[in-house]
């Protein structure tokens, strides 16, 4: 069997996968692919993988969690997501790390499903943006107790990525970032569905549509229905296409208002974004989802 998680980061998918994925919940189902509800194990995973950390979690857990979350369906593949696996957005950031400590919960979760084939999968986000969420989230909290008393300049998802590989070296990573997002998507729901570009896929220009103008995402929809048979590469390309001219300016900008920082600022962490991004796609073993 197969395992997809996809944990990560707070302030990225908002449950976009989860729902997208739904929309294909019958279709998948028949593959085997299943996409569970996230009310069947959302609030169920968590004190399951209490019970496989503390050792007490044992062969009739594991089987009573899976038909929770299965029930009578073929499973040949199993998508969880939940953006917030590792924890609550307030402790992701302390001590110059990204969710610093040990990981608890992956260990938790390869444990329950022990024999599976778990592939990981990740959306990473600027931090000057990721922080600005974060500040958003915690009003009126002192600034340098949310951060961990972390430096922003020495935030690095390279090293949390390296740290992730460093306790699990043989697991399947695949990192996007979230910017990319709405160029990707068919690319993303394919990736964690397990389904190549033949198959066929509701919701893969949903996010497309959330930043295309009404009437850019109607001549879209035109475009596509005039040319039946494009490959997923010439589908992209016109996804591209469109979104340079009809996207929304609001939507493709966020503008950082962090406090003490000036447009410098922003722009150093960006260019060590920048920088960062380049050091993941070269990591070994790491797949990394491109525009």
């Amino acid at each position: 069997m197969q395992v997809a998680l996809h944990f990560g980061a707070p302030y990225t998918d908002e449950n976009r996968l989860q729902l997208c994925l739904g929309k294909n919940r019958d279709q998948l189902a028949e593959r085997g692919i299943v996409i569970p509800r996230p009310s069947s194990y959302r609030k169920s995973l968590r004190p399951v993988l209490n019970r496989f950390k503390d050792g007490t979690g044992d062969d009739d857990l594991r089987l009573e969690f899976l038909q929770s979350v299965v029930g009578d369906q073929k499973a040949e593949r199993i998508v969880f997501s939940n953006d917030t696996f590792l924890g609550v957005p307030r402790m992701s950031v302390a001590e110059d790390l990204f969710f610093p400590g040990p990981f608890n919960r992956l260990e938790s979760f390869f444990r329950l499903f022990d024999g599976a084939e778990i592939e990981l999968f990740y959306a990473i986000r600027n931090p000057a943006t990721f922080l600005q969420g974060l500040i958003q989230a915690h009003p009126g909290e002192d600034l340098d107790t949310l951060l961990g008393h972390s430096d922003p300049v020495n935030l690095r998802w390279s090293h949390f990525m390296e740290r992730i590989q460093q306790d699990f070296p043989q697991i399947k990573l695949t990192v996007w970032c979230n910017e990319d997002t709405p160029l990707i998507w068919d690319d993303i729901l394919r990736e964690v569905a397990g389904v190549d570009g033949s198959y066929p896929l509701t919701g893969s220009f949903d996010l497309a549509e959330e930043i295309m103008s009404e009437k850019g995402f109607s001549r879209f929809k035109e475009f596509l229905k005039a040319r039946p048979g494009m490959t997923p590469e010439q589908t992209k390309r016109v996804v591209m296409a469109f979104l340079d001219k009809f996207a929304e300016q609001d939507a493709l900008e966020e503008e950082v208002d962090f406090p003490g920082w000036t447009a410098d600022h922003v722009d150093h962490l960006s260019e060590q974004y920048d920088a960062d991004v380049q050091t993941i796609q070269n990591m070994p073993n790491i797949n990394f989802i491109m525009p």
